[in-house]
């Protein structure tokens, strides 16, 4: 039996990615969310994709079940998300771990992200252990963290 596997993301990934992260555990945000808080629709994340932004997916037996998005330009971890079953299995870890790769050959120094202000939200410990640290930013209840990788 073949397990999850990780592959490049391509914009035909962004509707079954969007409806995926409405599922996960912590940071579940559905489409209508996203489009009138964030001003993201699936067709402006395909854009970002054919732009700007890489990811990284992983699936199992042909569904999505993670990923993770950065933007090149600003070196912004734009989204980590993992369905609960795959949560604590090293997913997380290697997809971001893909994505830092992607924006330390781009010359970021630091690269960011947005994670709930929530020390209770597992994410918080997660993003600690992989050595982001809060800058005193916040926006949308969210705190920034950054993390310095050159």
């Amino acid at each position: 039996m073949i397990g999850p596997a990780i592959r490049k993301m391509v914009p035909e990934d962004v509707t079954a990615s969007l409806a995926m992260r409405a599922r996960t555990r912590e940071n579940a945000i559905d489409l209508e969310e996203l489009r009138e808080v964030y001003g993201i629709t699936p067709e402006t994340a395909a854009e970002a994709l054919r732009t700007r932004q890489t990811g990284f997916l992983l699936e199992d037996r042909g569904a999505v079940v993670g990923f993770c998005i950065g933007d090149r330009p600003t070196g912004e971890v734009v989204v980590l998300a993992l369905l609960p079953d795959y949560e604590g299995r090293g997913w997380g870890r290697h997809l971001l771990g893909l994505v830092h790769e992607v924006l330390i050959a781009e010359g970021h120094q630091t690269i960011w992200l947005w994670a709930s202000a929530d020390p209770a939200v597992r994410a918080t410990g997660f993003y600690a252990r992989m050595g982001y640290r809060p800058t005193g930013e916040s926006d949308h209840g969210d705190v920034k963290l950054a993390c310095r990788v050159g």
